[in-house]
């Protein structure tokens, strides 16, 4: 009986987050049927990796958005749960640090809000990098950049993880791969000396359990953030020590959020400022 329950209040949040893409994000009658045919492909894997156009209004601009089908679980996650809402308004004109950007479903989030950012995104995945070079295609703000932040530059093994928001520096024991590339690493520290960025308004992480490192590879920059939103990965990060630390590092106020798959996936959703 749990388990007739658990489906049947998993297909409800699916048919709700569906609705709201429909309803709020889909720019035309043809993107609304091809997410209608996406949800209704979920739960057949041999679609996964099926590319999609879509085109999605996010505040007053509309993106051209090229997808896989699978990718439809952090689109849900971004639009619908709103895991990056930040509490906070930023300035106009704000530098954003993307890390982690996948195929660019954060990066419109925050484009639709913010089209005036500087904005700079990474990701080390080849995959994942194909179809965000083509979401950014359009978008003069933005940097991209192929490559993983941690707290040392150099080179580390990138593990694949079944779908494209699941790859990982960090192997997790009871995990079986889908393969694996080597990717370039930088810190932070080096990354905003190189760009010429004096200050980040708002450092997004959403790197599958490398999240204190890439904090860690800010060094004394850390003082140049004014707010981080991301993940911290429970089973692969010691919250306590990460939270500890950015406390210590200027940052008063911090909150928890925990989302949909937050429990089965071992992670939460967090939020950092340095509000008094």
């Amino acid at each position: 009986m749990r388990r007739i329950a658990n489906i049947l209040t998993q297909k409800l949040f699916r048919a709700r987050e569906a609705l709201t893409l429909l309803t709020f994000y889909a720019a035309d009658f043809p993107t609304r049927a091809k997410l209608i045919r996406i949800y209704a492909q979920l739960g057949q894997p041999q679609h996964y990796h099926d590319e999609v156009e879509l085109n999605l209004r996010i505040g007053t601009l509309v993106f051209h958005f090229q997808m896989r089908v699978s990718d439809i679980f952090i689109l849900g996650e971004i639009l619908h749960e709103k895991q990056y809402q930040i509490e906070w308004p930023l300035e106009p004109g704000a530098t954003i640090v993307d890390l982690g950007g996948n195929v660019g479903a954060s990066m419109i989030w925050f484009l639709g809000q913010y089209p005036d950012a500087d904005y700079h995104v990474f990701e080390p995945a080849l995959d994942n990098f194909y179809f965000l070079e083509r979401n950014a295609a359009h978008c003069p703000q933005v940097q991209l950049n192929k490559a993983a932040v941690g707290s040392e530059p150099g080179q580390m093994t990138l593990y694949h993880g079944p779908f494209g928001g699941m790859h990982s520096l960090i192997k997790p024991a009871d995990w079986q791969t889908a393969g694996s590339e080597t990717v370039p690493v930088v810190t932070l520290a080096d990354y905003m000396q190189s760009s010429g960025i004096n200050h980040i308004g708002l450092l997004k992480i959403d790197i599958e359990g490398a999240e204190f490192e890439a904090i860690r590879g800010l060094g004394s920059r850390i003082a140049d953030v004014d707010m981080i939103v991301g993940e911290v990965h429970d089973d692969l990060v010691d919250a306590d020590s990460f939270y500890q630390y950015i406390s210590k590092s200027g940052f008063t106020k911090i909150s928890r959020q925990t989302f949909h798959e937050g429990a089965k996936e071992a992670v939460h959703g967090f939020q950092a400022t340095r509000l008094s």
